[in-house]
Formats: structure tokens, C-alpha cells, sequence
């Protein structure tokens, strides 16, 4: 049997733990350099998103200043005016509480009474009107039937 000396134990155990603390420094420092690599890999790719998402909202904010100025475009009371100029001269529109005046063409021109026309001033004809559909008005006021 082999025998050992206190010595030689004490020698191999200090040469045993010296070679097991070499290779715990050499596996710590190997651990430390992959993390490091990747924390710098994910920090690369976290900056690229983050351009990403600046060129994004720039296009955003672009795009929301091209609405507001439609928006202010269509609150103003210049268009406001046109579109009430239109609904008013093209499509035969009133506001509430407006009053119409309808004329009714005279049927016979050469100016003698009609028998179903009043036949004084205080008379007061009854005039049946015929309005169009909305879809006739808007068919005349794009191409003009």
C-alpha cells in the first residue's frame, strides 16, 4: 500500500487547491468576458430599435401637424361660409326658421285672369311645391341635369 506523508499530503492538497483556484479565476474571467460581449450585443440592438422608433415618431408628429392643419382648415368660418354658400346656392338648402319665398311661374302670359288664379290682392293663391330628392339635387349639382 501506498503510503503517504503528512508532507507530501500537505504539499498535494496546497498545489490541489492553488490549481483549483487557477481554474475558478480562469472560468470567473471567462464568464465576465461572455457576459460583457453579451450585454454589448444587446445594447447595440437596443439602440437600433430605439432609432427605429425616433424615425417612427417623427413620422407620427408629421403626420399629426398635417391633421391639425385640416382641422384648423375645416373649423375656420371661411370654409364654414362656403359650405353653407353651397348647401344654400347648389342643393336649394335653408336654415331653420327661414323663410321661404317660392315664386310660381305665370301660366298664362299674356296677363288676363286664369280661373284658378286670385282674382284680388287679398286673395292668397294656394301653391303646392315639389321638391326634389336629395339625390336629384346632388345629381344636378355634380353634373349640372
Amino acid at each position: 500500500m501506498f503510503k503517504i506523508s503528512k508532507a507530501g499530503l500537505q504539499a498535494g492538497v496546497k498545489k490541489l487547491s492553488t490549481q483549483l483556484m487557477l481554474l475558478l479565476l480562469i472560468v470567473g474571467i471567462v464568464a465576465f468576458i461572455v457576459m460583457y460581449v453579451w450585454q454589448s450585443v444587446q445594447i447595440k440592438a437596443m439602440q437600433a430599435e430605439y432609432q427605429q422608433k425616433l424615425v417612427a415618431y417623427a413620422a407620427v408628429q408629421e403626420r399629426n401637424g398635417l391633421l391639425q392643419d385640416h382641422l384648423d382648415f375645416y373649423n375656420s368660418p371661411g370654409y364654414m361660409l362656403y359650405v353653407e354658400k353651397v348647401a344654400r346656392e347648389a342643393l336649394g338648402m335653408v336654415r331653420p326658421g327661414d323663410t321661404v319665398i317660392l315664386t310660381v311661374p305665370d301660366k298664362n302670359p299674356g296677363g288676363s285672369a286664369s280661373p284658378g288664379s286670385p282674382k284680388s290682392g287679398s286673395e292668397v293663391a294656394q301653391v303646392t311645391t315639389h321638391h326634389k330628392p336629395s339625390w336629384q339635387n346632388w345629381l344636378s349639382f355634380f353634373w349640372g341635369h
